[in-house]
């Protein structure tokens, strides 16, 4: 029997799990929970903290999360372009741009090690694209390692293309970007995106949108 997975929108009862999926994203690095390495638990509980905070760039506000059997495997985390320079600010000023006002920019994505190759992350990926058509956002961007191989893959499989080499935090990334078929209907066009989901095993729960700046011009 297939596990049933469930995307829902992150709480801040999450915190803890989170923080440790969001280093994994962040770091390029596998893990499971809890995280045995004692030297991250500085940078683990920073994130942990912001999570919990509204109004920041890793707020449980920007993040979906995956449950398997009620058990949190994996999250996404994404926002709307026109947000990231206010989402900075609250956190510091080391953070640098990374999306465009005009779309939404997936930020992290992860699943713990021993939870992969069970269409996890896409369907985390797939809900985040539902958030954007949401926002009315004509397409959604990130950021990946150079040489990330399986994450390259992944997001060429689901019609990412590769746009631009750059530099991030003093490390080389290559940016892709996506545009969403039919982003203009909002709800509409959730309903196809709810239906693969279904497919993979899983369902999406939204958040409630919100009323600033959640359309670009």
């Amino acid at each position: 029997m297939r596990a049933l997975i469930q995307i829902r929108p992150a709480q801040p009862v999450d915190a803890e799990v989170a923080a440790v999926l969001l280093y994994s994203a962040y770091m390029h690095t596998q893990v499971t929970f809890p995280l045995r390495e004692e030297h991250e638990r500085r940078l683990t509980e920073r994130l942990q903290h912001c999570f919990c905070q509204d109004d920041n760039r890793f707020s449980y506000q920007n993040s979906h999360v995956a449950e398997e059997n009620s058990v949190v495997v994996g999250l996404v985390l994404s926002f709307g372009g026109r947000d990231e320079a206010r989402l900075n600010a609250a956190v510091g000023s080391w953070l640098e741009r990374e999306a465009q006002d005009d779309e939404w920019y997936l930020d992290a994505l992860a699943v713990f090690s021993n939870r992969g190759r069970k269409g996890i992350g896409t369907c985390l990926l797939q809900s985040a694209e539902w958030q954007a058509r949401q926002h009315h956002y004509p397409k959604i961007a990130l950021h990946v390692a150079q040489g990330n191989k399986p994450a390259l893959d992944l997001y060429a499989h689901l019609h990412y293309v590769v746009t631009q080499q750059t530099l991030l935090y003093q490390r080389p990334h290559v940016r892709m970007v996506k545009r969403l078929e039919n982003w203009e209907q909002g709800n509409d066009a959730t309903e196809r995106t709810r239906g693969i989901l279904n497919e993979c095993g899983g369902s999406v729960q939204g958040r409630p949108r919100r009323r600033r700046n959640e359309r670009p011009d």
